[in-house]
């Protein structure tokens, strides 16, 4: 009897482990550099643990020649993604900070099929925001 439940037990740790190294994978397909959809920054988002965070990196629109930013480079570096938590269904969901506005937001980032990233701010409700198409950088 005592090897039945010993087995059970095993069984299960092993797979809670299984999930949760699923989880995590699958979660962290946002890992990598952003572009934004104006040209203007570049976001690397990276995990700490299981949240997920943005830093505004500057944004080069060729090899040849730097964007220049509408931002002050103050905010260079700056984490604007922030605790960012995967929900399932290619979908995270945490807060954007938006240093022109100095105004932070509600968020959820969905992967597209494409292998694009659906960037949607907003306050309260969801259809009252703005959206954002982000492109993987190579």
């Amino acid at each position: 009897m005592k090897n039945y439940v010993l087995i059970l037990l095993f069984t299960l740790t092993a797979l809670l482990g299984k999930a949760q190294t699923m989880t995590s994978q699958s979660g962290d397909a946002i890992i990598g550099v952003w572009q934004t959809d104006d040209h203007k920054a570049r976001i690397n988002i990276n995990r700490q643990d299981s949240v997920y965070y943005g830093r505004l990196s500057n944004a080069e629109v060729s090899i040849w020649q730097k964007a220049k930013l509408n931002l002050p480079t103050g905010f260079l570096g700056i984490n604007i993604l922030r605790n960012f938590k995967f929900s399932g269904d290619n979908r995270w969901d945490g807060t954007i900070y938006d240093p022109k506005s100095k105004n932070t937001y509600q968020c959820y980032l969905k992967m597209n099929d494409d292998g694009t990233l659906k960037v949607r701010g907003y306050k309260g409700i969801s259809i009252f925001g703005k959206s954002q198409v982000w492109t993987r950088v190579k």
